[in-house]
């Protein structure tokens, strides 16, 4: 079933639920879930948070992309476009250790560098087109520096062959091919271990605790990025600079995440306020990008919202999204995940024309994450279900993503 993004998540959760053999009142007793909530989602009346979705696939023992429908591969050329790297970085990662004299020879090394920092912008606009089309060369270039050089110039090619790892786990994510985003985490894993760099090796954990993340193991998570955060902290000491006070409050921010999704109140609460005092160590209060990573008191503020749901207090989400007030200078990566969050904490309150207008912000702040992001598309349906007459906008939006929605009767 997986690709098919025209079929809502609803409908595929039940799909699912009638293949292993459950009832409604049976899936809701064997998942924990509210009775109400699996009929609502289902019948597409009610936006599933993460947690309910986690919480679905392990019952069902399914992955989450299989109730999203991920990867939406779509039939535009642009969809094409956009999957199309896929293939090439798969092979890349696959064959990261073979030998030196299988290799081409690279370019300097400072000329890779700077079109990895064209890719870098690339990622943090969301233009997964432009980026894909950029890393397969890339990191082919920089694995063949890691086997080729040595001392200080092998150390540096390695620090940015993590980056560049980590950006093509960023676009597999994105995208929803989880198997790739897996391998490419222990690729990231082994370009940060010879760096000679802590703060690769902290991004590298960082997104490690994604897998655990995706697994629902929220207990391993947690401990993973709590070691994280202790073996950064003793190597930056206890004056951080910007760049560390970025990947230790960005670990922390993770865990507000992970907490949140556990349902665990007590401990997102705890890491929210860590977050808040290390966001207090940023200069200017003016949020800092360092390795791919925002952090600040508005990136805090921004998980908050999204924790918020994920708890069940959509409504104190809601409130915070509707004063909370986004700086330009913020990735638009960044932006446009708060702008879909904002939109489901509005669905949740019922305030549909809010979140349209999140939506057709988020549209505009970040197309291709938006068009390529579950929750977006989900948000687009619900909207529609609760329309007797489907609203133009909302068509448009659905027709855009590649979705379909119908008038209901």
């Amino acid at each position: 079933m997986t690709g098919n993004g025209q079929e809502a998540v609803g409908s595929r959760i039940a799909t699912y639920r009638k293949l292993a053999g459950y009832t409604q009142r049976e899936f809701a007793d064997h998942a924990h879930l509210s009775l109400g909530a699996i009929r609502k989602v289902e019948q597409g009346e009610r936006l599933p948070t993460y947690g309910f979705l986690n919480t679905a696939a392990r019952t069902l023992a399914v992955s989450v992309e299989e109730l999203t429908g991920q990867p939406y591969r779509g039939r535009e050329r642009a969809d094409a476009r956009v999957h199309a790297p896929i293939a090439a970085i798969r092979a890349i990662a696959r064959t990261y250790d073979l030998p030196p004299e299988w290799r081409t020879t690279p370019r300097p090394l400072d000329l890779i560098a700077r079109d990895l920092n064209q890719a870098t912008t690339y990622r943090a606009a969301a233009r997964y087109t432009a980026l894909g089309e950029m890393l397969p060369a890339l990191l082919e270039e920089l694995t063949a520096c890691v086997h080729q050089l040595d001392g200080k110039p092998r150390r540096r090619a390695a620090r940015l062959l993590a980056s560049g790892y980590y950006m093509a786990y960023s676009l597999a994510s994105r995208l929803g091919y989880v198997d790739l985003a897996s391998l490419l985490e222990d690729r990231l894993q082994w370009a940060s271990g010879m760096a000679d760099d802590p703060l690769s090796v902290g991004l590298a954990q960082w997104t490690r605790a994604n897998g655990f993340q995706i697994a629902k193991d929220y207990d391993a998570g947690l401990r993973l990025l709590e070691r994280a955060y202790d073996l950064l902290q003793a190597d930056v000491g206890d004056a951080p600079s910007g760049a560390a006070v970025t990947l230790l409050g960005s670990i922390r921010l993770r865990q507000v995440t992970q907490a949140s999704r556990a349902r665990d109140e007590d401990a997102t609460l705890h890491h929210l306020a860590e977050a808040r005092r290390l966001a207090e160590l940023v200069p200017d209060g003016v949020d800092r990008v360092h390795y791919h990573l925002t952090f600040g008191p508005v990136n805090t503020a921004v998980h908050e919202i999204a924790a918020q749901i994920e708890l069940k207090h959509a409504d104190v989400a809601a409130e915070r999204a509707r004063t909370l007030q986004l700086p330009a200078s913020m990735p638009r990566t960044r932006r446009g995940h708060h702008l879909i969050d904002a939109a489901r904490a509005f669905i949740a309150v019922g305030d549909r024309d809010a979140a349209l207008d999140a939506l057709q912000q988020a549209r505009t702040v970040a197309p291709q994450q938006t068009r390529y992001h579950p929750m977006a598309r989900e948000a687009v349906r619900v909207l529609a279900s609760h329309n007797r007459k489907v609203g133009e906008d909302v068509r448009g939006l659905a027709a855009w993503m590649g979705s379909a929605t119908t008038d209901t009767p």
